[in-house]
């Protein structure tokens, strides 16, 4: 009798096993994922769990686990895993784990298992941030990663935010972020894009808590706001802090401004008295406070060169304008202090400018001040409009900031504290694209023309680089440009860049040796042929967000359409007009004489922020241009 006790408890306890494994092992089965989190989605954030604690301003601890399922090849993004490291940043646990889509352990990584390297960015000359990571390529899909990690840091100026959906196609079980903050040192938050999203919060005198379930994937939009301005986001900062050493105290932009100028600033100026005198020299003939600022900006780009230098708090701290004078080297934050030094050996009063450097425009956070932005310029006031300076760019002209680092807010760093200004914004009027050709078609189908392209403002910026291609780089970016040509070729290339008036000019010699379409006796000719709208915009029968144009422009163009003279001018299309609250566009047709025509088109995109409603009045606006522009007239055989 109690052996056969005994044999039952034995039998319990072997199904109680095999039940805890069990569901363990079912916890990680990709099978059991919901199908509306798997809907859309390349992979599914299982859990994620982010514990922080803040035992001092000089001692933080970051503890990570995350469970996430790939579900194919595009959302092995998600599962990358890795640690950044350096002087003042410890890794004290690192490990991975693969299972299969049946929950099956593949493969274990323990710390020495991760592969190690230097965070170089290819420009930097000094870099000491490391990290530790490992590569998996999967044999089947799906598969489960369980990520766990435990690290030191001996500054607090930056506290990790809380962002429960990193990226589209994405869905999230469950995430969860918690603040420990024992020693009650103040601890400021701010919360944007919970709306709409069941998210718990929970704030305590030592204790910030936030909690996310269930947030299905979503699917990327055309002409959508940035990811950040659509998905949840809790950003928190210290009022007292520690970065590399250095201790601060803050509650706002201007004492935060005030900490980093005081800090990270003061001192780094001094400049040798043979390269004032140069200086002095090299403006003694100008009068303006422009002329002085352009002539020294210039002597800032045929001097040096951009290399990027990240050592400790040399991450942050601008190397000393001396020593950028003598080695005629820098990163973004040397250079820019450099060309302050030089402004102020002549009373120039200029301010060292934080910014979040991306063609994707990015804001520094007006109410929440914390260590933001990626690139610093500059700022120089003037009194009919602000002059931005790029300091790392050797080709961009004077007081031209482009679409890197235009229309978004950025901190100013005074004497007397920070300042959140705004960078310049170039309204359409401002961004022209104006193309003119002379055209010449034969009997034969073919043609060739004459062109010239002339561009400004941010028309420039993404034109004028065309020019440090290589000849047949050049050849090919025509190609592609005017793809919609078949056979095109492009016969000479020549480009003028007047930097004083901000404008690039291109002057092109082209052919095709079948251009036109014979239709029996006659011959169809499109007659834009090197402005067709390209734009093919989808249509959602349910559109989530708000449409956004982020830059407008104006394009016109003018040819003079030489015709065979086997062929007579039929009957033009009457001239076609759309106006919209997006923009405007014209189309014309008018006979110059018995064997030329004149092409005319205008096009004006307005920049902006619509209801998501708008969305389709904007595609069918789209749309309408792009037919229009291709559309052709008849030439009759004589």
């Amino acid at each position: 009798m109690q052996k056969t006790i005994q044999l039952i408890l034995v039998a319990v306890f072997l199904c109680a096993s095999i039940k805890i494994s069990a569901q363990d092992n079912i916890n990680l089965q990709s099978i059991i994922i919901d199908s509306t989190l798997t809907k859309d989605a390349n992979a599914v954030v299982r859990s994620e769990e982010v514990l922080i604690e803040i035992n001092s301003i000089n001692s933080v601890r970051v503890k990570t686990k995350r469970i996430v399922t790939v579900l194919n090849k595009f959302g092995k993004g998600y599962a990358d895993s890795f640690e950044w490291y350096s002087p003042s940043t410890k890794i004290k646990k690192l490990q991975a784990t693969i299972y299969d889509g049946f929950g099956k352990e593949v493969k274990k990584y323990k710390k020495k298992d991760f592969s190690d390297r230097s965070v170089y960015d290819g420009i930097s000359l000094m870099n000491d941030d490391r990290m530790k990571y490992f590569e998996y390529t999967p044999v089947d899909y799906p598969y489960t990663l369980v990520f766990e990690s435990e690290v030191e840091k001996s500054s607090s100026a930056f506290i990790q935010s809380w962002k429960p959906v990193i990226g589209y196609r994405l869905s999230v079980e469950e995430s969860s972020y918690k603040i420990l903050n024992p020693t009650k040192i103040p601890l400021r938050s701010k919360e944007t894009n919970f709306g709409g999203y069941a998210i718990g919060v929970n704030k305590l005198d030592s204790e910030i808590s936030y909690s996310i379930k269930g947030v299905k994937a979503e699917l990327p939009e055309v002409n959508s706001p940035s990811f950040y301005e659509i998905f949840p986001k809790a950003m928190l900062a210290l009022e007292n802090f520690a970065l590399e050493g250095v201790e601060g105290s803050a509650t706002d932009w201007k004492s935060f401004g005030k900490w980093r100028y005081d800090n990270l600033l003061v001192g780094r100026d001094q400049l040798p008295e043979e390269t004032i005198q140069k200086i002095n020299k090299l403006v003694s003939n100008v009068n303006t406070k422009e002329e002085k600022v352009k002539l020294i900006y210039e002597y800032v780009q045929n001097k040096t060169r951009y290399i990027s230098i990240q050592l400790g708090i040399g991450g942050w701290v601008p190397f000393p304008a001396s020593d950028v004078d003598r080695l005629g080297y820098g990163d973004c934050k040397a250079l820019t202090n450099y060309t302050k030094a030089l402004l102020s050996t002549q009373g120039i009063q200029s301010y060292y400018t934080v910014v979040y450097g991306d063609r994707n425009k990015e804001d520094i956070d007006f109410d929440f001040a914390s260590m933001q932005g990626n690139h610093i310029i500059l700022n120089v006031p003037n009194e009919e409009e602000d002059i931005w300076l790029e300091c790392t760019n050797q080709t961009l002209p004077f007081n031209f900031i482009g679409d890197f680092t235009d229309n978004r807010n950025v901190l100013v760093l005074k004497p007397e504290g920070g300042e959140i200004k705004r960078t310049k914004k170039y309204g359409p009027e401002e961004n022209i694209l104006h193309t003119t050709a002379t055209v010449n078609l034969t009997a034969d189908k073919a043609m060739n023309a004459t062109i010239r392209r002339k561009s400004k403002g941010l028309v420039y910026n993404w034109k004028y680089g065309i020019q440090f291609k290589t000849p047949k780089d050049q050849q090919l970016h025509y190609k592609e440009h005017w793809g919609y040509i078949n056979n095109l070729e492009i016969n000479s290339i020549k480009h003028g860049d007047d930097k004083d008036a901000i404008k690039f000019t291109e002057d092109l010699e082209v052919s095709c040796s079948s251009y036109t379409k014979k239709a029996g006796s006659r011959l169809l000719v499109a007659p834009n042929l090197f402005s067709c709208d390209q734009s093919n915009l989808p249509k959602y029968e349910n559109r989530q967000t708000p449409l956004v144009i982020s830059r407008g422009y104006i394009n016109t163009d003018e040819y003079v359409i030489n015709i065979p003279k086997e062929y007579a001018i039929g009957n033009l299309p009457e001239k076609k007009s759309i106006e919209t609250e997006f923009g405007s566009y014209t189309y014309e047709l008018e006979k110059i004489n018995e064997s030329q025509i004149k092409f005319k088109r205008f096009l004006k995109i307005i920049d902006g922020t619509f209801p998501k409603e708008k969305y389709e009045e904007y595609r069918k606006f789209r749309s309408e241009i792009k037919k229009i522009d291709k559309s052709k007239i008849v030439l009759k055989q004589q």
